[in-house]
């Protein structure tokens, strides 16, 4: 088994100058698990006391758990014991007794520690992704198959990066992949939010990941779109644009769509990383394209919705607002629904690019839209998150949050999730728009949720990603 060497004497003097758990792991590249053994290290051979280490152990009381413990079949016990209770293996000594019999040994301070290598954590590329694409589809309507949480039971984990996390998580082989400000795409186990493996680039990374095939395709500001082996993180391609890559990938027929900051929306050959196509627009790209009937459907800064045929790239129709275009559109019965920095939420027939209705919020729209359950759903920096009749364009209701709104609000269940700068994940009744329940964190939470199975999954400009159950 591969060891890894390090110094026990500068271990328990960062211990005690007071580096942080999280500080201590990333010093010395050890996991959560190499630390706790390492601690046990240090006290039963006396280079500190329980005392020192006791709360960076458990963090609820004066005693280190897991002190006895049986190499034969795992057991544990918080008890002294020579044969182990579970399975009668003689194991240990008591503390006091091997104390009498190897008294120089124990006292003495040893050179070096080293810890076993654990075996590394590893996703399933198995099975075929579901949801795990940015707004849940090519569609983008951000609407969710799974249940969600109807009644929350409180944070089932929390994964903490160096920067800020507004990019929305992909769901996929038991994973969970997302960028940070910190320069970091990561992949950590879904059901327990331990790290298998990240991937660093030359800047942040606030668009969200999509994956398929046994890919995760991300673009950061590095200037880079790249794609990853889903299962290692390894990179498969990559492919350098003209400045910073914010819009978040679109995966249909083996191709990748993206745009960047050049003003380019690319088409990717997803195998290779041909481009096959480019279509240039005349402001920024960070819009993600959305995809039915054929067309790729994204706005621009030059503050027009654009649709182009997915196959040559050739544009279709363009439709012209008022103000710049981030958000990503959404397409739904023959409609494209689409945010402005005008303020104004725009209802345009897919097929033709004609307007039907423009509803008006009075404060500038990033997020985009979500559609379901017969409405449409975003919220505006005045921090007011509204529903409006998806045919109409009439307000259902709306409701007040103390923050501004850039979170892209996501639906499961009749249910919708969103994030406000008031530091708080809100879910409201989509008929109704009633809280059902929130959850705060410790900074804005601009990050999209995701919703899978009943989960929900977001970041927070605090520097973490959660998720509730």
């Amino acid at each position: 088994m591969e060891t890894r060497t390090l110094k026990a004497k500068e271990l328990a003097d960062d211990i005690r100058s007071g580096m942080e758990r999280q500080a201590l792991m990333e010093k010395y590249r050890i996991s959560d698990k190499d630390l706790v053994f390492l601690l046990r290290q240090l006290v039963q051979s006396k280079v500190m006391d329980v005392d020192e280490v006791a709360s960076m152990l458990s963090g609820k009381g004066p005693e280190p758990p897991l002190v006895f413990e049986c190499p034969e079949c795992g057991a544990t016990d918080s008890q002294d014991f020579d044969r182990c209770p579970k399975c009668g293996a003689v194991v240990a000594k008591g503390e006091d007794e091997a104390n009498e019999a190897q008294p120089e040994q124990l006292s003495r301070v040893p050179e070096e520690m080293t810890a076993p290598a654990e075996v590394p954590e590893r996703l399933s590329v198995e099975k075929p992704p579901l949801s795990a694409m940015f707004r849940a589809n090519l569609q983008r309507t951000g609407r969710f198959e799974g249940m969600g949480v109807r009644l929350l039971s409180g944070l089932k984990w929390k994964f903490p990066t160096r920067g800020w996390v507004s990019s929305s998580p992909a769901i996929a082989y038991g994973g969970v992949f997302f960028g940070s400000w910190d320069g970091n795409l990561y992949a950590v186990k879904a059901d327990t939010g331990v790290e298998v493996w990240r991937f660093s680039t030359e800047g942040p990374i606030s668009s969200s990941p999509a994956v398929a095939d046994t890919k995760v395709y991300v673009g950061a500001s590095d200037g880079n779109f790249y794609a990853l082996d889903a299962e290692t993180g390894k990179p498969k391609w990559t492919i350098r644009t003209e400045g910073p890559v914010a819009s978040s990938a679109a995966v249909s027929q083996q191709t990748v769509y993206f745009g960047g900051s050049d003003g380019s929306l690319f088409a990717v050959d997803s195998g290779i990383g041909k481009i096959r196509w480019r279509f240039k627009a005349g402001g920024l790209i960070s819009s993600s394209p959305a995809i039915e009937a054929g067309l790729i459907c994204f706005g621009s800064y030059d503050q027009n919705l654009y649709a182009v045929d997915a196959l040559t790239g050739r544009q279709r129709w363009v439709f012209n607002t008022s103000g710049p275009v981030c958000a990503t559109p959404a397409i739904a019965g023959g409609m494209v629904y689409l945010a402005a920095w005008d303020g104004n939420l725009y209802a345009v027939d897919l097929a033709t690019g004609e307007e039907k209705w423009k509803f008006e919020s009075g404060s500038k729209i990033t997020c985009s839209p979500a559609v379901g359950y017969g409405k449409v759903y975003f919220g505006n920096c005045d921090g007011n998150f509204l529903a409006v009749d998806m045919q109409t364009g009439e307000e259902s209701w709306r409701a007040q949050t103390a923050g501004p709104i850039a979170s892209s609000p996501a639906l499961a269940y009749f249910s919708v999730y969103f994030g406000s700068g008031d530091r708080t994940l809100h879910v409201r009744d989509c008929n109704t728009g009633k809280e059902k329940w929130s959850f705060q964190t410790e900074a804005a939470v601009n990050s999209s949720p995701t919703i899978f199975d009943d989960l929900v999954y977001f970041g927070s400009d605090d520097g973490s990603l959660y998720a509730l159950a």
